[in-house]
């Protein structure tokens, strides 16, 4: 069980790289930034670690390769990196339920950080962690709240019919309420934090759909 005085100095360190790599960045459009600042705001609050049994991440093998292929990222990312392994032994790991797809299912892992049931218990924010294998697409889904995934590893994303682009080690993608999003893997682990203001009551996201209608994702208490 992890103990609150040796979490709390991890989730600090955390969330002071976290504030300074989502600082640095201002190519967003208007409702990105909106969010951007409400973000920001909500991790200067803190609030109560629960001492939660972690749950095993199965996707444990990835870590140090995550770890080796931080040493080429820019410093910032590098510290952010530092500071989620540094936490996960800790972290509520779970993987989440996708029909149809055992690929997938077999090949990712979550957990919050930060949020309903995440370590830090906050009902005003989400912040989770995504970890991939290489070559592994993330399904299509959607969800009310609005997001912010900050990208430290190579990957492709997409909304909508959009086509996949890079958004760049350390960038910022921003997707809007309820709008349909995926992301997908390249020939290295992927791992990526996801950023979510929480304004009301937070039950579930909806299910994932992909582009042929062939995986439905159960509905989740949390998931991305």
């Amino acid at each position: 069980m992890p103990q609150q005085n040796n979490v709390q100095p991890k989730l600090a360190n955390l969330r002071q790289h976290l504030v300074s790599l989502l600082q640095q960045t201002s190519d967003l459009d208007a409702g990105g930034l909106t969010i951007l600042r409400t973000v920001i705001e909500r991790l200067n609050k803190r609030e109560d670690v629960d001492q939660q049994a972690p749950r095993t991440n199965p996707l444990s093998d990835l870590l140090p390769l995550i770890k080796q292929a931080s040493v080429t990222l820019p410093t910032l990312c590098q510290n952010m990196v530092s500071s989620v392994m540094d936490l996960s032994d800790d972290l509520p790991w779970y993987q989440r339920p996708v029909a149809n797809n055992p690929s997938f299912m077999a090949s990712h892992v979550n957990a919050q950080i930060i949020g309903p049931e995440g370590l830090e218990v906050r009902q005003d924010l989400i912040v989770g962690v995504t970890l991939m294998r290489p070559h592994i697409d993330y399904p299509d889904h959607q969800h009310e709240p609005e997001e912010i995934y900050l990208v430290l590893s190579e990957g492709h994303w997409r909304q909508e019919n959009i086509p996949w682009h890079t958004p760049g080690l350390g960038g910022l993608v921003y997707n809007p309420s309820n709008v349909f999003h995926g992301m997908k893997s390249l020939n290295k682990p992927l791992i990526a934090l996801w950023c979510l203001p929480l304004d009301k009551p937070f039950t579930s996201f909806s299910p994932a759909a992909s582009a042929d209608a062939s995986t439905v994702a159960t509905n989740s208490l949390p998931t991305t």
